[in-house]
């Protein structure tokens, strides 16, 4: 069956799931995970941060986030402090982890993306909002 007759829907899903391995691709080159650049890009943003809402923000699980983490630390891109209150865990970015994400934004700068995709950022804006205020499940 040929796209045009998918729902919107699967054209969505399809998308991206064809945009995630090729930008996932670029990111092999770092040994980066592509769940770990996005956590580098909020980190970048605002650090430290708790474990707890980088998993809210990229939509994952919580085991989830622990795993990519720990791959982050090893290579010294983040660190983790322990033993806040209620066992929260706060991240924070590295010199090195900003330098790798700097270099990793250059990298994805290359993908070849339509030209009129910023046309959809509202909407996909709008599907991450309601993802991020779903209670874990």
């Amino acid at each position: 069956m040929k796209p045009d007759y998918w729902s919107s829907l699967q054209l969505l899903s399809v998308a991206a799931r064809a945009v995630q391995r090729e930008s996932a691709a670029y990111l092999k080159v770092f040994g980066l995970p592509q769940l770990g650049f996005y956590i580098l890009e909020y980190l970048n943003e605002r650090s430290p941060m708790l474990q707890s809402e980088l998993a809210r923000l990229v939509v994952v699980r919580s085991q989830t986030i622990g795993t990519v983490l720990t791959t982050l630390e090893k290579n010294q891109w983040v660190t983790r402090q322990r033993g806040l209150t209620h066992n929260q865990v706060a991240v924070s970015i590295t010199k090195q982890g900003r330098a790798l994400l700097a270099a990793a934004q250059e990298r994805l700068q290359t993908l070849q993306l339509p030209a009129d995709i910023e046309a959809l950022r509202p909407i996909f804006a709008t599907i991450i909002s309601r993802a991020a205020q779903q209670p874990e499940s």
